[in-house]
């Protein structure tokens, strides 16, 4: 039987899973919340230029993007035309809402209501 050890992060004893022997936190969610926010810090911190994206200001490539689209959208028109017609309630429904809200908002904010 694989012996206990003592997890790093709230001091309790587990036993290791036999898979991962090397194993340094116990299984607790709360443990391996803590383990995963370290894990995604410390990479952030070796790979600090990861989400810059210099690219993005670079309208050559900008522009290399919007082609690379809209040579898609030319090409697949039967997709996106099965697509909307498959998908038309939930626009129509997503629609009615979002100008329901809008509506309300452009209204509060002609009568000098604020909106949250």
């Amino acid at each position: 039987m694989a012996e206990e050890k003592k997890c790093g992060i709230c001091g309790k004893t587990f036993v290791p899973n036999k898979y991962r022997p090397n194993q340094d936190t116990c299984s607790s969610i709360e443990c391996q919340y803590q383990r995963q926010l370290d894990n995604m810090k410390k990479w952030r911190e070796t790979n600090p230029n990861y989400f810059k994206y210099k690219e993005a200001q670079d309208k050559s490539w900008k522009e290399t993007c919007r082609e690379r689209s809209l040579a898609w959208r030319n090409k697949h028109q039967e997709y996106l035309k099965l697509y909307r017609d498959a998908h038309r309630q939930r626009h129509r429904d997503y629609m009615k809402e979002y100008m329901r809200k809008y509506r309300l908002k452009k209204k509060k904010m002609e009568y000098g209501d604020e909106v949250y």
